[in-house]
């Protein structure tokens, strides 16, 4: 893709040209070292690439380098993922792109808010729901995966509970 040399010209150790392939692409991306146990080799990726933004691509982290960087102040892990062999729209060198690893998946489960929550002890929860008269009883409940907005009830709730997500005092 660039060539930093002319004919004729006496070259010496400098890298002269730059040579790009399409063919098996990879996507080097950061992780903030607190996330850094989120990420593997063989987690899925999905990427959205700022020329794109309507459409997105899943790639496979294959190498998350063993010593942090430091980037704009920040130590971060560098992180390489595959992308698609046959992409639905063009990739050029130096794109931008946003990552986000897949560091775990549930389906067909019951999630409800975070707010909702009530920490017992550490790793113990409990929920309040609404009776239908409208006053609240406390359930313990056990949380499985959960993000910063939802989490996943394992047990203790069924589907159609109404769960309280404001401020209640017990004594």
């Amino acid at each position: 893709i660039t060539l930093n040399v002319v004919k004729g010209q006496t070259v010496g150790t400098s890298p002269v040209m730059t040579i790009v392939t399409t063919d098996d692409l990879l996507a080097r991306f950061y992780l903030d070292e607190t996330d850094t146990d989120k990420a593997a080799a063989g987690m899925q990726v999905t990427f959205a690439f700022d020329a794109y933004p309507d459409t997105t691509v899943t790639g496979e982290i294959v190498r998350v380098e063993p010593a942090l960087q430091i980037v704009d102040g920040t130590p971060v892990a560098v992180v390489w993922a595959t992308l698609p062999d046959e992409p639905p729209f063009t990739i050029l060198s130096g794109m931008t792109v946003e990552a986000e690893v897949i560091a775990a998946e549930s389906r067909d489960t019951l999630i409800i808010p975070v707010q909702a929550l009530r920490e017992l002890t550490p790793g113990s929860y409990a929920v309040f729901i609404v009776q239908s008269d409208g006053s609240l009883k406390m359930i313990p409940v056990t949380v499985g995966l959960r993000d910063f907005a939802n989490a996943e009830i394992l047990s203790g709730l069924k589907v159609g509970d109404l769960v309280s997500t404001g401020t209640v005092e017990t004594k």
